[in-house]
């Protein structure tokens, strides 16, 4: 029966060849559309998932109150990290880390600007530094050592091989190279982390890290599987104003699963964050979606009286109403997959466009199990969906009146469903186009607006070109340059 379902729907197709065309090109560019944006979707809610220990990884915030307001900053004290790991049960292990950095590293005459930080050995543990080259156990066992990337590696020996080779930073301190880890997937947090040195480098030039009350640095904190995290939490809410009554600093602990996605905090609470666009995006892909389901379903219920006759014969012929929506489901779904084929290589073709367009690197890997069950879901939905309508009504028709050449009454049938169909559908589509139209005024707007000063001519230096230590301090020389 299934067999003989494929042989008629594929010489209905060959015999309506422009039609079949057309009508899956319509429904592939909708997959396509909705596709790419799941994609984006997927890239977004994986974010931070290469750490493998992340169900129990924290950053440590700390809500501070002003006038009446309370906010919500992610600089802690120096001491916290230590203190907590010693005194609060249930926090296995804490790292220190500066904000990222941008420095100048040299070897020989080769020099370029490589972002990084200053951490404790126990960072790297904590977020599964791949190490290439070296030992993440060892990487820091000299107080002047470097951990570098694989780019950065390359950028500057051309190999990955340079264990005990020298760098300079900032043209002051010679470091000795501890280890090579891998780079970081574009959706983790630490992707444009090229170097780290030891973090007790900075406490020992900074004493301000002495204080409880001084908050200057990030804190990280991982958790015993067994504790409870609200319970964690409490104790350590107040633990900053038992070591110093006049600080105002109240940690708390911040899940590795919301530094992306749910990072906005209001008067010292979450408050979504880029959550929501996620969400309007998700939104907007299914309304694609169901846009490209109605056109297929026009199409074809528009061809409702060309497939009467053929109809009419068989039930003439013993078919049953159920074998004949069996035949129109199986034509339905047969395009619908060709379509789904369709769009995942127009998908390949548009991905690096699409990836220029929302600045990131995905790949598509449609055999994924995720990503191929997703795409069998597609083809499923879309063509029980598109196909329902115009199956059911087909297989109603009157045999009678069909093989006598009388006209098909539609008022209540396939025209009223289809008229209706293509106002909803046109409503939706000029929705999202005053939309676009709107969004893309606002970014004109921003681009162009007036900034209060004249910016010709005027150029910007960084601060590390202006500090550096390079043939002289460049500051001594600020009016000749």
């Amino acid at each position: 029966m299934i067999k003989n379902y494929f042989k008629i729907t594929i010489r209905n197709l060959w015999k309506n060849k422009t039609f079949s065309f057309l009508n899956i090109l319509g429904l592939a560019i909708g997959i396509t559309c909705t596709s790419l944006i799941f994609l984006w979707v997927e890239d977004e809610l994986t974010f931070n998932h290469y750490f493998t220990n992340r169900d129990h990884l924290y950053q440590v915030m700390g809500n501070q109150t002003y006038g009446g307001e309370t906010f919500t900053f992610s600089a802690t004290p120096g001491l916290l990290a230590p203190a907590m790991k010693d005194e609060i049960p249930g926090i296995k292990n804490s790292a220190r880390a500066t904000w990222g950095e941008r420095t100048l590293i040299a070897k020989d005459e080769k020099s370029l600007y490589a972002d990084g930080m200053h951490a404790e050995p126990s960072f790297l543990s904590m977020f599964n530094f791949e190490f290439i080259k070296g030992n993440a156990n060892h990487a820091f066992d000299q107080l002047y050592s470097i951990v570098i990337s694989e780019t950065l590696a390359k950028k500057i020996f051309n190999s990955t091989d340079v264990l005990g080779q020298m760098l300079k930073l900032d043209n002051r301190q010679e470091y000795t190279i501890g280890g090579v880890y891998k780079n970081f997937p574009d959706n983790a947090r630490f992707q444009n982390l090229e170097w780290l040195v030891p973090f007790e480098i900075y406490r020992k030039e900074n004493e301000w890290l002495k204080s409880w009350g001084n908050n200057g640095i990030m804190t990280y904190a991982e958790l015993d599987p067994s504790s409870d995290l609200a319970e964690t939490n409490k104790k350590l809410y107040g633990f900053i104003q038992s070591k110093d009554s006049s600080a105002i600093a109240k940690p708390f602990l911040f899940t590795i699963k919301d530094w992306r996605l749910r990072n906005k905090f209001v008067a010292g609470k979450q408050s979504g964050g880029r959550i929501k666009i996620v969400k309007l995006f998700s939104l907007i892909a299914w309304i694609i979606l169901i846009i490209a389901c109605i056109n297929f379903m026009n199409l074809s219920t528009a061809r409702s009286e060309q497939r009467a006759r053929e109809v009419g014969v068989r039930k003439v012929m013993g078919s049953g109403k159920g074998s004949l929506v069996g035949q129109f489901l199986t034509e339905a779904i047969l395009m619908s997959f060709i379509a789904v084929v369709l769009s995942v290589m127009l998908s390949a073709l548009l991905l690096p466009a699409f990836n220029s367009l929302v600045n990131k690197h995905m790949l598509l890997h449609p055999f994924y199990p995720s990503h191929l069950t997703a795409l069998i879901a597609i083809g499923l939905l879309c063509g029980l969906i598109a196909g329902s309508y115009p199956a059911f009504y087909l297989s109603s028709f009157n045999p009678i009146i069909v093989l006598k050449g009388m006209k098909l009454n539609t008022q209540w049938g396939a025209s009223f469903v289809r008229k209706g169909l293509v106002v909803l559908q046109f409503v939706i589509s000029v929705a999202l186009i005053i939309c676009t139209i709107i969004i893309y005024q606002q970014i004109i707007h921003t681009k162009n607006r007036e900034l209060g000063l004249n910016k010709d001519n005027l150029i910007y230096l960084s601060q590390h070109l202006i500090s550096m230590q390079q043939d002289g301090n460049l500051g001594l020389h600020f009016n000749t340059v």
